[in-house]
């Protein structure tokens, strides 16, 4: 039974599947490759911490739901990696996807899971007064060629923040945790940001967010295999946000 506390737990990016409808589109002997590339192996389960938590149904190839939807409006877009990619992390092409095609896939994902997510909010806020949502990404232990951050040597942790919407006492609490368990630990490199849905997004400070990262070195192998420390980094994982919740609820 998940617990009723005004925390959301996002995870993006941690699905493998490929839609079968949506497997034409592909250049399928790059798929594998940037599944293994792209993926937050394991997120899912790293990151359930007895909270409500939002998981995205396809994998972020298909649809990425933390882009703007707008191309307009995602940087990212420029490198062919808006809400609907077509390139891959090498910039090597992913997909040829036309604007029909890729209209649907907003409205059948990316549109689904905004609502969804902005939902939960409400619901916490008229509960509770406040939501945090904690976003749970992994990261590559090298960068990737698509990455803006390029510098090789890279964190255990990445702390993203919003300047509006997450509190400097949360970055220092998750920043004092994971330090203090000897991890490595860095705010804003080499990803930065946190999800809001744009009901809230600048306009509402009760809509609270952090975003955790944590380098793939540290659970899983290169060849995909589960390191022993698995279970200590879940465990590490879960202590971080119950601080948070103490945090928010104090």
């Amino acid at each position: 039974m998940r617990k009723k506390f005004p925390i959301v737990i996002n995870v993006p990016h941690s699905s493998l599947l490929i839609p079968e409808g949506e497997m034409q589109f592909f250049e399928r002997p790059r798929l594998i490759r940037e599944l293994v590339a792209m993926t937050d192996h394991c997120c899912d389960d790293l990151f359930d911490t007895g909270h409500e938590m939002l998981v995205f149904p396809v994998s972020r190839l298909v649809c990425d739901f933390e882009r703007f939807r707008d191309d307009a409006d995602e940087i990212m877009s420029q490198k062919g990696m808006g809400a609907v990619y077509t390139r891959c992390s090498d910039m090597s092409l992913l997909r040829v996807i036309d604007v029909e095609n890729k209209e649907r896939i907003l409205r059948t994902y990316y549109d689904r899971y905004h609502s969804y997510l902005e939902r939960l909010v409400e619901m916490r806020l008229l509960r509770h007064g406040c939501c945090l949502i904690i976003d749970g990404h992994s990261f590559y232990e090298s960068p990737l060629p698509y990455e803006k951050d390029q510098n090789k040597d890279r964190p255990d942790i990445c702390i993203g923040t919003d300047a509006f919407h997450t509190p400097e006492i949360l970055v220092e609490e998750v920043w004092d945790f994971f330090e203090k368990r000897g991890y490595s630990t860095a705010i804003n490199a080499p990803f930065a940001g946190a999800i809001v849905p744009m009901k809230y997004y600048k306009s509402d400070e009760r809509v609270k967010s952090i975003m955790i990262e944590i380098n793939r070195r540290l659970y899983i192998g290169t060849d995909g295999t589960i390191k022993p420390e698995y279970q200590m980094i879940k465990n590490d994982i879960n202590e971080a946000v119950h601080i948070l919740e103490r945090s928010v609820m104090s």
